[in-house]
């Protein structure tokens, strides 16, 4: 993996951070759809990377989120595992003609891109709504209601930011 890769994951990954914390954090939709994106940030990693990276650089992203909403450690330790979880989730929809350093974008993965957000998003909010959870008072319907429509929120954002940024040449790794 080139340099590029990196520059490239850390000014989107601050790009995301600034856009979860001052655009899509504030928005909460009927009161319980809140979006979360920023696990997006995951795709732009190349499917050979290491899950020490991954792990670490998961808690740097979550780390910033939690520094700017003021929640300590709950974004932290729910992208921490979705990111160590990423490399397990992509070799169930990887075969052995995938090029490792590509990224799991649209070009690479076709329809496993959409898989592969879809499991990233579901181990992120069930981690993120059980710490969340427990932290709270709230009641079962509550959280099971905040959970499935801040899902589905970010579930289409997601996807709809994969089609737009992963099917141009852009979203080829050299």
């Amino acid at each position: 993996m080139n340099s590029s890769t990196y520059l490239r994951f850390i000014l989107f990954a601050l790009l995301l951070v600034a856009l979860q914390v001052w655009v899509l954090s504030p928005i909460a939709l009927f009161r319980v759809a809140t979006p979360y994106l920023y696990p997006f940030v995951l795709l732009l990693l190349p499917v050979d990377t290491n899950r020490t990276v991954l792990a670490i650089s998961g808690f740097a992203v979550g780390m910033l989120i939690d520094i700017f909403s003021l929640t300590p450690g709950l974004h932290a330790s729910a992208f921490t595992l979705t990111a160590f979880m990423r490399q397990p989730i992509l070799s169930l929809l990887t075969d052995k003609n995938t090029i490792p350093h590509a990224l799991p974008l649209f070009p690479t993965l076709r329809g496993g891109s959409v898989m592969l957000i879809t499991l990233l998003l579901l181990v992120h909010h069930v981690t993120l709504y059980i710490l969340q959870a427990a932290g709270m008072r709230m009641g079962a319907l509550h959280i099971i209601i905040s959970f499935a429509s801040g899902y589905a929120f970010s579930w289409v954002l997601a996807v709809m930011t994969l089609f737009f940024f992963g099917t141009g040449e852009g979203a080829r790794s050299k």
